[in-house]
């Protein structure tokens, strides 16, 4: 019985790693997904990238120096290279700011690192986003016009997928599942063994 549960738990984590495996891809040097803890709002950063690098975005109490006074944003990323990359065309900066605010206009205020500052205006999409293309790293402040939410409530995204990667959960969850019920099984084969 002892070796029928071992091998058990042996397989459970084995089988368990392919999706360890699966969640590890989402960091590759196209595509990097990055939460801001104080504020939920994750950025997803993917586009042609090569070279020995990565996209390396971290949520930061800066803020681009264009932000007008009064105003705070939601949240801020300062996304810079690690490594020698070449960015090959346009990256896609996608915020996941929550429902919401769907329908609300925002604006990424953009300070480069030369200093130079730009900004972009988009729409609060109804899965919560807002999408813009950008072609340097740089500081991302993101402010939400709150005067501009429709009226009527929000829209919630019942979707099986991470709003971060778009990928698919239920994998992910079914082997976290059974590498968990692997591990258990290992805890009360060993207890076995220690009591005798």
């Amino acid at each position: 019985m002892k070796k029928l549960v071992t091998a058990i738990a042996a397989a459970a984590m084995m089988f368990a790693l392919p999706g360890v495996a699966m969640a590890a891809t989402f960091n590759s040097p196209t595509g990097t997904t990055v939460i801001d803890q104080a504020s939920g709002v994750a950025l997803h950063v993917s586009g042609p990238v090569s070279g020995d690098g990565h996209i390396k975005v971290e949520p930061t109490t800066k803020i681009a120096d264009n932000v007008p006074e009064g105003v705070t944003p939601i949240a801020s990323f300062e996304v810079t290279k690690e490594g020698l990359i070449e960015i090959n065309g346009q990256l896609s900066f996608v915020f996941s700011v929550g429902t919401q605010y769907a329908g609300a206009t925002a604006t990424i205020y953009i300070q480069h690192e030369s200093g130079a500052t730009e900004t972009q205006t988009a729409t609060v999409a109804a899965d919560g986003t807002i999408t813009i293309a950008v072609d340097e790293l740089s500081v991302y402040s993101v402010v939400i016009d709150e005067s501009t939410i429709p009226a009527g409530g929000t829209t919630t995204d019942t979707s099986a997928t991470s709003p971060q990667t778009n990928a698919t959960v239920a994998p992910v969850a079914m082997v976290t599942t059974v590498a968990v019920l692997g591990a258990g099984a290992a805890a009360v084969a060993l207890r076995k063994k220690v009591n005798e």
